[in-house]
């Protein structure tokens, strides 16, 4: 039980690394503009925006396959429910 709640709390902290340089990105001028300008957001150039948004987007592809195979019987029986025919129904 232990393993799930840090690979959450893990996943929810990279998750938000990723929402964080996501939005900055959207917001960034081209690259030649951030250069001359000296953009950056939140004191990060763009540059290492890029490379963080992409180092923690893999990391949190990695980290969703653990924690969907951690959890594959659940999400099983949760199916099973979901798709459950309501006998009382026919």
């Amino acid at each position: 039980m232990k393993i799930r709640a840090i690979l959450s709390t893990v996943l929810l902290v990279v998750f938000l690394i990723v929402v964080f340089t996501g939005i900055g990105l959207y917001f960034a001028p081209s690259g030649e503009m951030a250069k001359k300008t000296g953009w950056t957001f939140f004191g990060f150039p763009l540059f290492k925006l890029e490379r963080l948004h992409a180092v923690s987007g893999f990391i949190m592809a990695g980290l969703v396959f653990i924690h969907f195979g951690i959890n594959f019987n659940l999400y099983k029986n949760e199916m099973k429910q979901l798709f459950k025919r309501d006998k009382r129904a026919q």
